[in-house]
């Protein structure tokens, strides 16, 4: 198996050793303020080559100047807990209800509530579905919260910032490495209603010896998730342009599709074979529009704003997809 049942049925927590090799594992902090005036990442985790090349890092992205961070920490400064979302880089906190910082451009506590978690079977534990259960995939991934409510206050270099009212998300990545090219989507904000919550994701799947178009989209809608992904028979195609990212996904009777504007980016550390030596370009400021349709009728449609949006690598690979089937 992937890993013990505790951890496939709680992706949230810690799911590496500090003796693995050509591992890393980091959770993505998104933070916007009321208003959407501040947006800011915070990303902690471990980089593993081997027992000479480790450490445990945090980087800061923020989203209004496209300036990032990268801190390095002797790996003895990680803590995780075993059974709870509990990580401690230093004089640094993570859980799945507040995070405290001590860097130079963001330090002061922020606290969560009113966490949205994605649906969870007994054969979809996870975002995942059953690759879940799948041993030696380069990466897994897992979301902790699509969408909640934020609380205090920040200082540093970023500015001052007050949090309350504002709402963010959370997810994260274990593994060797990133895939080779991925299309990354998240949103929080849309005009129509509040809350409701987007993450789409399209990467070239290493398995098995081959690659397939591996995809993942999570929407959620006044108490209602809609998924489609590889594993439970939806459809999907896509095209980018310089300027634009277009997604269609279909389940049975049900499509969805997002446009996504490309935006100025900043550069944020991926890991390859663990060490954290890859770069992706990465906005926080992209406008995206969706529709949700059902039996070819509409019944849902808006526009989003302060949206993440990830493109990299080879993307005409993904585009040479029309619909999977």
């Amino acid at each position: 198996m992937a890993g013990t049942l505790y951890n496939i049925f709680h992706p949230e927590i810690f799911q590496g050793n500090l003796k693995k090799q050509k591992y890393f594992e980091g959770w993505y902090y998104k933070l916007v303020s009321a208003e959407q005036e501040r947006a800011i990442v915070v990303i902690p985790g471990i980089s593993i080559f081997d027992q000479k090349d480790k450490h445990a890092f945090i980087q800061t992205f923020n989203g209004k100047d496209n300036t990032s961070n990268y801190h390095r920490f002797p790996l003895d400064e990680f803590k995780a807990d075993k059974k709870n979302l509990d990580v401690s880089i230093g004089k640094n906190r993570f859980t799945d209800n507040l995070i405290q910082l001590d860097l130079p451009e963001i330090n002061g506590e922020i606290t969560f509530s009113n966490l949205i978690r994605p649906s969870s079977t007994l054969f979809t534990p996870g975002i995942m579905g059953w690759y879940s259960f799948v041993p030696g995939m380069q990466c897994y991934h897992g979301i902790v919260s699509l969408h909640h409510d934020l609380s205090g206050f920040t200082s540093g270099d970023f500015g001052s910032i007050n949090w309350n009212q504002g709402s963010g998300y959370i997810e994260k990545d274990w593994g060797s490495s990133f895939p080779s090219c991925w299309i990354w989507i998240h949103c929080n904000h849309f005009k129509e209603a509040h809350p409701v919550s987007l993450m789409a994701s399209v990467a070239h799947i290493p398995w098995m010896g081959k690659y397939f178009p591996g995809f993942i989209t999570v929407f959620w809608l006044e108490g209602t998730e809609y998924r489609f992904a590889s594993y439970n028979r939806s459809l999907m195609k896509c095209q980018v342009s310089k300027d634009i990212v277009h997604l269609d996904f279909k389940r049975n009777d049900i499509e969805f599709s997002i446009t996504a504007h490309r935006t100025e980016t900043a550069a944020l550390h991926t890991p390859q074979q663990g060490q954290m030596i890859g770069k992706l370009n990465e906005s926080l400021s992209s406008h995206i529009e969706v529709n949700l349709s059902k039996a070819g009728k509409m019944i849902w449609s808006s526009e989003g704003s302060t949206a993440g949006l990830d493109v990299s690598g080879d993307i005409s690979i993904l585009e040479t997809t029309t619909w999977r089937k």
